[in-house]
């Protein structure tokens, strides 16, 4: 059994827009213990640590990962820095969870996911949208048959984004694009609601860097269902999902933070469920804690099996589009 009173020291290195919300959310978590953030600006660093009270800064990411206070280490830097600075992590012992995409591409992951395991040390990439009770309550619906037979899905992730080349998400040296930034998010929502993906087909527009800004996708799942999903960096937003069966449907507005799901049954709103505490990362934060609290080294609730075949997919969709790779 664990121990499920620990508290868990936290260290975080890349302290940006993201980070932000991922921060606030962690401080209101009883058993995490803001312990350090790093980052190569030491100004950055402090305004960071003030505004959301952790007790010290670095401008060496060793040496956060070096604080023996330091339990977990979540890392939230560009796509291409995570393997070099979770292998450090890793190596050192500590738990890391890093945001999505674990890397750029399969290969990487693959590799990281390996190291991980050589090391008996925890990895987990953050992808917060199926530990969301929303999410897991559709999936749920889904299992009982609340809606027959699912037959479609339709899920989008898009925002109207920067056109500066010089950009994270027109970067391709800093493994830019829409599908690892945003289309993980769809791809991710039907695999976990509908199954596993067996065939992908995938059109879109590149940028004038090379990487895709918008992308369609189309799924075929080993349970017979299919989906049509979307991204982009340069269109209007839409975030919704929604799921079709033979006896009704699931919407999920705003699904990769989803605090509402609805039911439908014969066009009309059958049932409603909300959650409006629950925030967008805590069920994740604490969700983490419960694995270390076990002595796990992966989450079940997003398995290396998941991560890696994610990437799998986004891999295919990016050859497919024809997106520019990092050198």
């Amino acid at each position: 059994m664990g121990d499920y009173e620990k508290q868990y020291g936290w260290g975080l290195i890349g302290p940006g827009r993201f980070a932000r919300e991922f921060a606030e959310e962690l401080g209101d978590v009883e058993r995490a213990r803001l312990v350090a953030v790093a980052s190569r600006s030491q100004e950055r660093a402090e305004s960071f640590a003030r505004d959301f009270g952790f007790e010290r800064t670095y401008t060496s990411y060793e040496d956060l990962i070096d604080d023996s206070d330091v339990d977990i280490v979540y890392i939230v830097l560009p796509h291409v820095f995570h393997r070099d600075v979770a292998e450090k992590a890793l190596a050192a012992g500590k738990a890391v969870v890093c945001e999505k995409p674990l890397t750029p591409s399969s290969r990487e992951t693959g590799a990281l996911i390996e190291f991980a395991k050589e090391k008996g040390a925890f990895l987990m990439e953050a992808m917060k949208t199926g530990f969301l009770p929303a999410v897991r309550l559709a999936r749920d619906w889904i299992e009982q048959g609340a809606i027959g037979e699912v037959r479609l899905a339709k899920a989008d992730f898009c925002f109207q984004g920067p056109d500066d080349p010089s950009d994270r998400l027109m970067n391709p040296e800093l493994a830019g694009g829409a599908v690892l930034d945003v289309g993980i998010y769809p791809l991710y929502l039907v695999r976990f609601l509908l199954g596993e993906v067996e065939k992908v087909s995938s059109f879109g527009a590149l940028a004038s860097t090379g990487v895709e800004d918008s992308a369609a996708i189309l799924t075929a799942h080993t349970s017979g269902a299919s989906s049509a999903l979307t991204c982009s960096f340069r269109t209007a937003e839409h975030m919704d999902a929604v799921i079709l069966g033979t006896d009704g449907e699931i919407r999920i507005p705003t699904f990769h933070a989803a605090k509402t799901v609805e039911l439908y049954k014969d066009g009309f709103l059958y049932e409603q469920e909300e959650f409006p505490d629950c925030g967008m990362v805590r069920p994740e934060i604490e969700a983490v804690m419960r694995s270390l609290d076990e002595g796990k080294v992966e989450s079940q609730l997003h398995s290396h099996k998941d991560t890696l075949r994610l990437a799998e997919i986004m891999d295919e969709v990016r050859d497919q589009l024809g997106a520019k790779r990092p050198e």
